[in-house]
């Protein structure tokens, strides 16, 4: 048996498209080139010139990373292929001397994944629903909404303050969060992003992400959700001024939710929920110790 891990190339679309992988659209082969380059790296198992099973990180900022795109072939399941192939792309991954932190996010009926997370020893960090909606109608008492900020030092000072010194986990993007380190936090993208606040409380950041929707990304990741009034008329707001920018598409909306208050939403609430994601992760001084 001849078996060879290596970086897998846009040239090796044809491999990827040969894996029996149990999944009728997988995003994976649509965007294959993209995940091979720039800030995306792809890795393979072959198994006498098979692609048995994948695994890639993407580097979100500097310092930080996220482990992604784990597949394997039905009918080489049970051999224990993409633990090594996973654990491969780790220490890969964390030659980058800059890199901090890498994490992995998957959903917790998805029992396989986890126990390729755990064996490669990335301790859970965090449970959340992804909850989406067209309209927050039922969410609103008519209470006016925060006022925004748009003073860069201002945003950077509420980041600090209500994020990076309470050590929030922050989506980036939708699918994507990530522990609060100064590093996340760009000064371009943050440039975009709206933030609204009411005096001397924790404030609401909106943005822009596209998931073949068009979303706009309410992040609010307090226990207080549910008791901050004008908070849904804010975000609600919010969706309007983008739609207004997106005339073409439907803008909805995505605001992740943890899973210690996903029991306080009201009966009636807008939002689809699925299974609750993962946040698993490890840090170099972790990683250098196992």
């Amino acid at each position: 048996m001849n078996a060879v891990i290596r970086q897998l190339l846009p040239s090796d679309k044809n491999f990827m498209e040969s894996m029996h992988t149990g999944m009728a659209d997988d995003y994976i082969i649509r965007i294959f080139d993209r995940l091979c380059t720039g800030n995306h790296v792809l890795f393979g198992y072959f198994i006498n010139n098979q692609l048995v099973s994948t695994a890639g990180y993407t580097i979100f900022g500097p310092g930080l990373a996220m482990l992604g795109r784990l597949r394997s072939d039905i009918r080489y399941r049970g051999h224990g292929y993409s633990k090594q192939l996973t654990k491969y792309v780790l220490d890969q991954a964390f030659q980058t001397k800059e890199l901090k932190w890498l994490g992995a996010n998957t959903q917790a009926d998805n029992i396989p994944a986890q126990k390729v997370l755990n064996h490669i020893h990335l301790e859970k960090q965090t449970a959340f629903y992804g909850c989406t909606a067209k309209r927050l109608d039922v969410l609103m008492d008519k209470e006016p909404g925060w006022q925004e900020v748009t003073q860069k030092e201002l945003k950077n000072k509420l980041l600090n303050t209500y994020h990076i010194a309470k050590k929030t986990f922050f989506p980036l993007e939708c699918y994507y969060p990530f522990p609060s380190l100064s590093e996340l936090f760009q000064n371009d993208q943050i440039k975009s992003w709206r933030f609204f606040q009411e005096e001397g409380l924790p404030p609401l950041i909106t943005k822009k992400d596209i998931k073949k929707e068009i979303y706009l990304h309410a992040v609010y990741p307090y226990k207080d959700l549910f008791d901050r009034r004008g908070l849904w008329e804010t975000i609600a707001a919010a969706q309007k001024d983008l739609q207004n920018q997106c005339p073409d598409e439907e803008v909805h909306i995505w605001i992740d939710i943890p899973a210690s208050i996903i029991n306080h939403l009201p009966e009636n609430h807008p939002f689809e929920l699925g299974s609750p994601w993962l946040l698993y992760g490890t840090g170099r001084d972790t990683w250098l110790n196992n």
